[in-house]
């Protein structure tokens, strides 16, 4: 009935919230997340550097095995979300009238942000698009599917989200944010030779921008400070001091923590300087050993370091201003386009950049959203989708004493899946 659905909903994005346990057991989700993603960028190291023997840090050497723990944990807990999405959309048919549009937007959106984050980090994988059994559905499970397939679905369903869903909430689905990832969908599509859909991630942009809910932050920092402030479009929530509802990331960041991971790099932090960077530069000296940690979500009670209720943001206003530029660009190297323009020297100005630009190149929005977006698991697939991830992370693993190759763009399906795939043909990515 409607009463079971909705805590069903419910339990989506308790699956995105990821179980708080530093000893990296049950679906950690968002929770290791950086680690796959801002790890592997030129932002983000281990304060201890990489270690090709730790699959904590075995990331920012780019010497990532089969057996890693924490790849293994987030391909299982992403699964695991649209195992829970997929319950919901096979009892559709017990929902109220009034209420079966919203389940499935909310639904179909938790199922494609984590097939969109899988693809990007996998390649093809499995697709279920319904619960399924281990001993049933073997076939479903283990079967690789070819990345168009996936993006198509994704499309689908985050197209139905923006059909059926209000913009209500800001850590539940709303038309905004199936909106905005819809767009970045589409920005991902358009980058590998689907130039079409530069148009409809432009469109899409400028829907959100019109409603005029959102707006950017006076305080840049206020954004990571203040939760569900008006920059928010959809933020994945947690409840400091309790062990269910908490997150461990920010005490992962910090001195405090056990393995002090997703420090910022040498690398960023001339940038920041460089560029004059006082607003975005957010970094703190640790008291250990005088390196730098990263800021962002420090965690906001440090009564309770390893129980922080710091919401994970996934998708804010900035993002979107920067999209609708993308979009403009649509894969050329410079624009003037007057709007454009007009988001972009928001973003800027709102960082204390006051000087206007009269154009735009390719490589100073991707620097621009490097800098805005940094610690937020956005600079690996921005430097994918601009096409220049083999340049700047070669350059960054030669200068960092990491290890580089184009196949280390994707990440090796876990060992475990393969072993329980049998006789089913489920192969490894290249150059594992």
């Amino acid at each position: 009935n409607d009463d079971e659905l909705a805590v069903g909903i419910l339990n989506i994005y308790d699956g995105l919230q990821g179980n708080n346990n530093q000893q990296i057991t049950g679906f950690r989700s968002t929770q290791v997340e950086y680690m796959l993603t801002e790890m592997r960028s030129d932002n983000a190291r281990a304060r201890g550097g990489g270690d090709a023997t730790s699959d904590f840090q075995q990331f920012e050497l780019y010497e990532v095995n089969t057996n890693n723990i924490i790849v293994q944990n987030y391909y299982e807990s992403m699964y695991n979300v649209i195992f829970r999405a997929n319950l919901i959309l096979d009892n559709l048919s017990f929902a109220s009238d009034e209420l079966r549009g919203s389940f499935e937007g909310e639904a179909k959106f938790g199922r494609a942000y984590a097939y969109f984050q899988l693809v990007r980090l996998f390649g093809p994988i499995p697709m279920p698009l319904r619960v399924i059994s281990a001993d049933d559905d073997a076939e479903i499970a283990f079967t690789r599917v070819s990345t168009d397939l996936i993006y198509n679905q994704i499309t689908e369903d985050l197209s139905i989200a923006v059909d059926n869903l209000d913009n209500q909430f800001k850590t539940r689905a709303s038309k905004a944010a199936a909106q905005a990832l819809l767009a970045k969908v589409y920005l991902t599509m358009a980058s590998e030779g689907q130039t079409e859909f530069y148009e409809e991630a432009r469109l899409l942009c400028d829907e959100i921008i019109a409603t005029g809910i959102y707006s950017l932050e006076e305080e840049y920092l206020d954004v990571f400070t203040v939760e569900k402030n008006d920059e928010i479009i959809f933020a994945i929530d947690y409840v400091e001091n309790n062990q269910e509802t908490s997150q461990n990331f920010s005490w992962e960041t910090s001195d405090f923590g056990d393995r002090r991971l997703n420090y910022t790099t040498e690398n960023i932090r001339l940038r920041w300087t460089d560029r004059g960077e006082t607003v975005r530069d957010l970094r703190l000296t640790s008291e250990i050993d005088g390196q730098f940690m990263n800021s962002k979500y420090s965690t906001n009670n440090p009564n309770v370091p390893m129980q922080s209720g710091n919401d994970w943001i996934v998708l804010r206003y900035a993002d979107v201003l920067l999209m609708y530029v993308e979009a403009v660009l649509a894969g050329g190297e410079v624009t003037n386009d007057a709007l454009a323009l007009s988001f972009y020297n928001e973003v800027r100005s709102r960082s204390g950049l006051l000087e206007p630009v009269q154009s735009i190149t390719k490589d100073e929005l991707l620097e621009e959203r490097r800098i805005e977006l940094s610690f937020e698991n956005q600079r690996l697939f921005d430097l994918i989708r601009f096409r220049e991830a083999i340049n700047v992370l070669s350059a960054h693993a030669e200068a960092t004493g990491g290890s580089f190759q184009n196949t280390d763009l994707l990440l090796p399906i876990p060992q475990n899946e393969r072993n329980l795939a049998g006789n089913i043909d489920m192969p490894q990515n290249p150059g594992y």
